[in-house]
């Protein structure tokens, strides 16, 4: 698919719906002394990318175009820079870029160490390829952004879909007590992976509790702080999966004030974590549940399928033809 030094690469040309998106030929990267560039094999949608190709980030993103997305990837080493320690040619690996600036969906891309680990030994390629940016945002909202009691009671709104699923299986790990948010269809589902009580969001105001949860988790990002506030006892925390200017600017100060936090996730590529996450996939303590895996040519596909709300697990993406 690659001929010489091109490669091709998924660019959004305009905001708005998906049909904005197509796929050029461009330079394949090249790498300085402190990069590694990797062989793309696949990657995955996830909400962020869709909001972001609809302008509802701007504020964070700006409005540059043409520009492209994606945040997940996992591959084979191509090249490393001679600074470069811990990577070699052919090693299989799996990682993340900041969603908000992404360009995995394309056949290389270029990265530096604090961004790529050695792929999960038990993961193929589109397993690994839907980890990373779910996977990392679970492991840095249990591990270092809340401080929850031991027995925490949690509500996951969204717990059937991309974060979600992740989120009930660490909580679960962590022998906290979880209610689920989601639709009747997928109740079963989420009871499988561990979901204790399930909310019904078609029938139950999932706001209705007072006083009764140790974190609030919007992995949906449809409540605000403001709305959940009541629901939340005396310490509790609200944390949203997309930063919001609320969030970002507000939260800070009212923090200082209240008891009640609203804390702020901004998932980082950050390899240590990698790592964790992958011992946590080895030892079968999380694992991702796949709805449908889309070639790269069917991107507008995908992202439609994404934007409807409805995907359990998550949509992942092949990039080439997996061996």
């Amino acid at each position: 698919m690659t001929l010489n030094n091109k490669m091709k690469a998924v660019f959004m040309t305009a905001y708005g719906d998906a049909s904005c998106l197509e796929i050029r030929e461009i330079k394949k990267p090249v790498i300085d002394d402190n990069e590694i560039l990797v062989k793309v094999i696949a990657s995955s949608v996830n909400p962020v990318d869709w909001k972001v190709r609809r302008g509802d980030v701007k504020f964070i993103t700006g409005s540059k175009l043409p520009r492209q997305l994606g945040a997940d990837y996992s591959g084979v080493v191509e090249n490393t820079g001679k600074h470069v320690k811990n990577f070699n040619r052919g090693d299989e690996v799996f990682g993340m870029i900041n969603a908000f600036n992404g360009n995995t969906y394309s056949e290389f891309i270029r990265v530096r160490e604090n961004q790529i680990a050695i792929k999960p030994v038990n993961h193929n390629f589109i397993e690994a390829a839907t980890m990373p940016l779910v996977g990392l945002t679970i492991y840095q909202l249990f591990f270092q952004i809340t401080n929850l009691p031991d027995e925490a009671k949690v509500l996951i709104n969204g717990c059937s879909g991309g974060i979600g699923h992740i989120a009930v299986q660490i909580a679960k790990n962590l022998n906290f007590h979880v209610t689920g948010v989601c639709s009747a269809k997928n109740a079963s589902y989420a009871k499988s992976i561990g979901v204790d009580r399930i909310i019904d969001y078609n029938k139950e105001n999932i706001l209705a509790k007072k006083n009764t949860y140790d974190l609030f988790f919007d992995a949906v990002a449809n409540t605000s702080f403001k709305e959940a506030k009541h629901t939340l006892k005396s310490n509790g925390e609200y944390v949203s999966s997309i930063p919001s200017f609320q969030n970002l600017v507000l939260a800070p100060i009212f923090n200082l004030i209240s008891r009640k936090k609203n804390k702020k996730l901004w998932v980082k590529p950050d390899a240590e974590n990698l790592r964790s996450l992958s011992t946590l996939i080895e030892n079968k303590i999380v694992k991702p549940t796949i709805e449908k895996v889309y070639p790269i040519e069917d991107i507008i596909n995908a992202h439609r399928h994404s934007e409807t709300g409805t995907v359990v697990g998550k949509i992942a993406l092949t990039i080439r033809e997996v061996n």
